[in-house]
């Protein structure tokens, strides 16, 4: 805790803890459910395309982003057979040159210029197709800002493939180290919402690979989300289209609930971007401090203390022991459950005061005979 006093004041999520074994069940359940769905699946079609992330719910909105950061992965997302895709600043032959001649990077197939981009992928289908056709998008840290308008929805919406910026300085001889890490890393953006999603391994990764990685990312997320005094409200691990499985969770602070429907308003208003102003750079954070010789800590001294062993049971997943002294949340203290019991019983008075009306009110008269019947 000390440490982290040091470098950005009070560390909020000193106290988190996470059960590495936990972590490591929640990600083999994943793992076996994905591979029961895909088992039958076409053949053309790669295994790899489910992905896990880490989901991190925050106790409130942000109230700045910042720039995306890398986070360095013990076992990289992506390897050399990967396509991925540079988009680079004005002139663009400059940029493919250095890139794909003169210091060829592994898996870096294709640079686009930023006028090209805007020209020829106006339509959506250009841009869909531009999408499907590589599996990482890189681009110059100095025209991130300009990817939300250019790319749209197609990236930052439905196909989730947002450019993560790679500093290319001026006069920078040899990129490759720069380009690298980006591509053997994941990047974290911090949202305009309440949860934060950070990708780190594919179903088809080895379990032990998917647990380190997993580790380094929470690691790294926590000491990110102490430098500007956000505290977790949860942690979760989910795979592509599956349910999403905690693993760590504390009791929720005083005070007012999230304004949801304010945030999606304020949000629709606003244009998607991924930048904002902040004092973080972009500089990496390599997590190489995650494990102790016991190997038996999910993250660094100052960010997520040692983790307690987990019994064999799956209940670890909806609540911690009483160990830990978290309490555990049932059904009916949900939110939602009590306000649809609050609901079901105004209607019911309701439908008993209408009733009670209807039985107090007098009987209507009946119509006088206009004639009488003759004799």
């Amino acid at each position: 805790m000390a440490a982290a006093a040091e470098g950005a004041g009070e560390a909020v999520n000193a106290e988190v803890r996470v059960k590495k074994a936990a972590l490591a069940k929640a990600v083999k359940a994943l793992v076996q459910v994905v591979s029961k769905k895909t088992a039958n699946a076409n053949p053309l079609f790669s295994d790899t395309a489910e992905m896990m992330t880490v989901q991190l719910a925050l106790t409130k909105i942000p109230e700045r982003r910042i720039r995306p950061v890398i986070i360095r992965l013990p076992h990289p997302l992506y390897t050399e057979k990967s396509e991925v895709c540079f988009i680079s600043r004005t002139p663009q032959k400059k940029y493919k040159e250095l890139l794909l001649q003169k210091h060829p990077v592994p898996g870096l197939t294709k640079v686009i210029g930023i006028e090209k981009l805007k020209k020829n992928y106006k339509e959506h289908s250009d841009r869909r197709a531009l999408a499907d056709a590589f599996d990482l998008f890189l681009c110059d840290k100095k025209i991130i800002e300009m990817m939300p308008k250019a790319l749209g929805v197609i990236f930052y919406k439905k196909k989730l493939k947002p450019p993560i910026p790679v500093a290319l300085k001026e006069g920078l001889e040899d990129p490759k180290q720069e380009v690298e890490k980006a591509i053997s890393g994941t990047a974290f953006r911090m949202p305009s919402g309440p949860c934060i999603g950070i990708r780190f391994g594919r179903c088809s990764m080895p379990e032990e690979q998917l647990v380190a990685n997993a580790a380094a990312v929470i690691a790294s997320s926590i000491k990110l989300l102490d430098r500007h005094g956000i505290m977790l409200q949860s942690i979760s691990v989910q795979a592509t289209d599956n349910p999403a499985l905690p693993i760590w969770r504390c009791q929720a602070p005083d005070g007012p609930r999230l304004n949801l429907k304010k945030y999606r308003e304020s949000s629709a208003a606003s244009a998607a971007s991924d930048t904002g102003a902040s004092g973080v750079s972009d500089s990496e954070i390599t997590g190489s401090d995650i494990t102790s010789d016991a190997g038996e800590t999910l993250s660094t001294r100052d960010t997520v203390s040692e983790v307690d062993t987990a019994g064999e049971t799956m209940s670890e997943f909806s609540a911690d022991s009483e160990e830990d002294g978290e309490e555990v949340v049932t059904k009916e203290s949900l939110p939602l459950v009590q306000g649809l019991k609050k609901k079901r019983r105004r209607a019911a008075g309701q439908a008993v005061a209408a009733a009670a009306a209807a039985d107090e009110a007098p009987a209507p008269k009946k119509a006088k005979r206009k004639g009488k019947a003759k004799a």
